[in-house]
Parts: structure tokens; sequence; C-alpha cells
């Protein structure tokens, strides 16, 4: 486990890492020493002391996780000066804000004693030491070209190019002119059979796809870069699930995935447009706590809306003949139908034929993926309902049941799915959630077609974890409150 999290992040974002923190607890220990009161009676002493480890040992590790949000283990900002340093600034603006939380809930005289000066020390110090060490130290040595041999060896990855034309040989010369990335291009596979044995500017095909395990074994490989350009998304997402089956960081260098990065801000490297895509699922999150996260969740929302939902049934009761809920079957994990509620929005009896048509047109033409505008089915109430997303919240039962998750691709009608390609398909190999990276960066955009919006789902597919469903459930808050992209 140790040298797959190793493998996976670097042992140089995981050295950055380390000293984050060790700076932190420096702050940490710092504010608390520098404001310790020896007139305290010992009994108060010790109560205040571990109230105050607690809290500020929490402010020290929370950092990572904010510095992480903020991108600042990625290259393109740890190796900058202005920017790194602004980030910084906002992460523990942050990291203090909700400390200043927790000492506010705790409110006991130990927890608040001399806190509003803990705090200010505790970021002052944690900003000097953390900038410094930043750009005065790792940053010039990361650029340096003159690292011992020992030190370089110790930061490379090692690293395949799949791909051997031309995006792999920018690819190739881009790094030949950034030592500082430290990435070691071992060598390039290809299937074109004319390719192999030759090398390109030094570098050599050693093999076909076909061979990529044991080469990724024989060559102690790290990252695994996918250079190629002509290939459809079958084709590539095939290519991907094979990446997977070594232990390697799967990396794409193409424009198959540019909406990740217009939507996202994943790319690693300023100049050189790179997706990472996580090599293996963690199974211990998106089979177990996550179920745990979703039951825990929607419980607490069904309470909460329980009043609200019985004001817009009677709402919709009054001003149109019909049912109050709209039950119909719709896809699931694996292409499984599943039957799911919604508040109705839609007049009794309507013919949904203009709806098939339009989705039909939607993903054949791979149109941008809006609603139907104008829709006269849709009731004055329903009209409200659609705009805030509110008639979706009895969906919040088939979250419960395991029918559908918080987040993940939003289920679609059995007609629809009839019409998808097979790469649309892959995205239900997690389960479909209420809201998704579909919903919250591309909810009704006119720059965002379909295909576009499968490749979020599949992003989120490939990489779910705790920290990327918290990024979407609060974004998504906003996109509900204003009633963005609705209709």
């Amino acid at each position: 486990m140790f040298f797959g999290f190793i493998k996976k992040y670097g042992l140089k974002k995981i050295l950055l890492a380390s000293c984050d923190l060790l700076c932190a607890l420096i702050a940490a220990s710092l504010s608390i020493a520098l404001t310790f009161n020896r007139d305290h009676a010992p009994s108060i002493f010790v109560g205040l002391l571990a109230e105050k480890i607690l809290i500020f040992l929490l402010a020290a590790v929370i950092v990572i996780p904010i510095f992480r949000y903020y991108h600042l283990y990625k290259h393109k900002y740890f190796l900058k000066t202005g920017e790194q340093v602004l980030l910084i600034l906002k992460g523990l603006l942050i990291d203090c804000v909700i400390i200043i939380l927790i000492i506010f809930i705790v409110k006991t005289q130990e927890a608040l004693h001399d806190s509003r000066l803990q705090v200010i020390l505790f970021f002052s110090i944690s900003f000097i030491l953390i900038s410094l060490y930043r750009i005065f130290i790792f940053r010039p040595a990361m650029r340096s070209d003159n690292l011992s041999e020992n030190l370089s060896k110790f930061f490379t990855r090692r690293a395949l190019a799949i791909g051997a034309g031309g995006l792999g040989r920018f690819f190739s010369e881009s790094l030949s002119m950034k030592q500082h990335y430290h990435i070691d291009l071992v060598g390039f596979i290809d299937d074109d059979i004319s390719k192999s044995g030759k090398n390109i500017k030094g570098i050599p095909i050693l093999g076909s796809t076909n061979n990529l395990n044991n080469l990724v074994t024989e060559y102690d490989i790290d990252e695994i870069y996918v250079t190629i350009q002509k290939i459809d998304n079958k084709a590539l997402l095939d290519l991907i699930e094979k990446c997977k089956l070594t232990t390697c960081q799967i990396n794409l260098v193409s424009n198959h995935f540019d909406i990740i990065n217009a939507k996202l801000d994943v790319n690693e490297f300023h100049d050189l447009k790179i997706i990472s895509i996580s090599s293996k699922a963690s199974p211990l999150y998106s089979e177990k706590f996550k179920r745990i996260f979703d039951i825990l969740i929607s419980s607490i929302l069904i309470a909460i809306i329980s009043i609200p939902s019985l004001i817009i049934s009677v709402l919709i009761k009054l001003t149109s003949s019909g049912t109050i809920l709209y039950k119909t079957a719709v896809i699931g994990k694996d292409g499984k139908p599943f039957f799911w509620f919604k508040f109705r929005t839609m007049y009794e009896d309507n013919d949904p034929t203009i709806h098939k048509e339009h989705l039909k047109r939607l993903i054949v033409e791979n149109h941008a993926n809006q609603k139907l505008i104008n829709d006269l089915r849709i009731t004055k109430v329903g009209r409200i309902l659609r705009k805030f997303s509110l008639d979706e919240l009895p969906q919040l039962f088939n979250v419960f049941k395991g029918d559908m998750s918080l987040v993940g691709p939003r289920p679609c009608l059995p007609y629809e799915y009839e019409i998808f390609k097979d790469w649309h398909k892959l995205k239900y190999k997690v389960i479909p959630g209420m809201t998704g990276l579909a919903q919250i960066t591309a909810r009704n955009r006119k720059d965002v077609t379909f295909n576009d919006s499968v490749l979020l789902d599949l992003y989120y597919a490939d990489n779910q974890s705790l920290w990327l469903d918290l990024k979407i459930l609060f974004k998504t808050v906003p996109i509900l409150m204003f009633g963005k992209g609705g209709v």
C-alpha cells in the first residue's frame, strides 16, 4: 500500500506535502508556546493545553487537503512564485476560518483563551515558513539542472509513451527541454509493426500494447503517457482500461479530453496538456464508505425536506390534475433499469414524442446538452421546480434505497440508452447519481456537447473519491440556489 501510494503521487509531491505539514506543526507549536501564561494554575493549564493541542494539531493536518484543493501539489503551481504565494495565502486563510469555527463551536473557556492571538500567530508563522521553504529552497532545487545524480534519481519518474506519432515526438521533445519535470521517458509503445525496433531521437520503440505489462515490469515504469491523437473515443477508453491492468499512473496527452482541462483545471503542467487518470478506484471508498455516506446524508436531507416537500405536493395538486409523483423506469449501473420518482412537472397524458426526437438529435448529432425550450407540456409550478431542480428531491429515497448515489452520472431513459454508442454506456460502470461533474460544469451549456458531458462522467467514474464527491456536492448547492442553467 505504501509503495502504491508513492507510485501514484511520486516522492517529490510526498516530500512537498510532508514539509508543508512539518511547517504547519511548527507554527502550531509556536502559537501555543508563545502565548503560554505561567500564572495559570496547573489544573487549568492541563485542560487548556489539551484542547489547544488538539485544535491546532487539526489546523496543521488539514493544511494538506486544503493545499491540494488549491492545486499546490501540481508542477504548474509549485514551480511558480507569485501564483504559489497567493494560493498559500488563500489556503491558510481557509484553514484559519475552519479553526475559528471549531473554537466557536467548542466554546469552552480553555478553547477561547488567547484564541484570537494564537490563530493570528499560527497563520503568520505558517505562511512565512511555508512560503520561504517553497520559494527559496524547494522551487530552486526542483528547477535546477545541477542536482546531484542520486538526488535526481530520487525524484525522477520512469515513463512509457504509447503512440510514436507526431504527438509522441512533441511530447518527447518537450520533456527533453524540461528537465525539472523529472520524467525519464524510457521508450515508446506503438502497435504499428513498421515502427518496431526504431527510435525517435534516441528513444527506442520497445514494442506494442500487447506487451504492455511485461514492458512495465522489465523497465520498472512509474507512469504511462498516452500520446495518440488519431483514435476514436471507444478505442481510447479500451486502451485506458488496458493501462489500468498495470500499477502505473496513467496520463493522457491528447485533445480527446479537452473538456476536462477546460472545466476542471486538472492539468499538471503549464505547457503540456496532460490529464491524470486514477489507475484503480479505491474499492474501500466506492464500494463501502460511499454507500455509508449516501445513507447518512440522504437520511438527514429527507428529514430536512419533509416540510418543503409537503408544500410542493400541495401546490402540484392545486394547480393541475394528476398524481403528485411521477414514476418511470431509468437506466442505472451496468445498464440495469430501476424505477425513480420525481415531483410531477408536466400535465398528465402528454406525448413524449417531442422529447424522444430532441434526445435522438442531441445524441446522434452531438449537439450541446440542452433541455427543450418552451415545452408546453410543463406546468407553471413545474417550470419553477425544474429551474431549481426541486422536482428531483424524491430521488433521495432512491439514494437511501441504493439504486442511486448522491454523486454520479445521471440516469437516462431506456429509449435514450438505446441510442447511446457503446462508449457512452461505459459511464454506467458506476452507480448513477443525483448530481455529477456534467451537472456542475455543463448544465444546459451551449459550449458543451453531449460527448463532452459523457467524457466528464467517464472522468468521474475513473477518479471517484470522497474528495471529488465533496467538491461536486459543494458546487451543486449554488447552482440549485440560483437556478443556474435550469429550464
